[in-house]
């Protein structure tokens, strides 16, 4: 009985290290810490990656998990390619990054204008008051 759950578990480590193994493979280039962000920000399929693209997979993996870097956005460029992220041309890492800086970009902008705003409709808000305490 003894050599029965002896015989059973290296079975499961098999299996689960093979499961992890095809995931890699599907995503090339990407390990495991990578491959949970990626699973919490709703990608967990080639496929998913394939249909969203590097830099949208990205700005969700880094709303997830604000730590990853940019390596991220090369590695997933990567596993779309089939290439190493060192590999990838240049150009292709340039363009990715104009395009992620141009998101923030926007999100800067999208941001600063609603606490302007924000601090528009506090100052509008102070000054009511302070008229009313003034009355008083």
């Amino acid at each position: 009985m003894g050599n029965a759950k002896s015989d059973e578990r290296p079975t499961q480590r098999v299996k689960n290290s093979t499961r992890s193994a095809s995931a890699q493979g599907d995503f090339y280039g990407l390990g495991p810490f990578s491959l949970r962000v990626l699973s919490a920000a709703g990608i967990a399929t080639r496929a998913q990656l394939d249909k969203v693209g590097p830099l949208a997979a990205f700005i969700a993996a880094k709303a997830v998990e604000p730590k990853v870097t940019l390596n991220l956005l090369w590695a997933l460029a990567g596993a779309l390619t089939g290439k190493h992220w060192t590999r990838l041309p240049a150009d292709y890492r340039s363009t990715l990054l104009l395009e992620y800086d141009a998101y923030c970009d926007q999100r800067r902008q999208l941001d600063g204008s609603s606490n302007k705003s924000l601090q528009r409709t506090r100052s509008k808000s102070s000054a009511k008051l302070r008229s009313r305490r003034a009355r008083r």
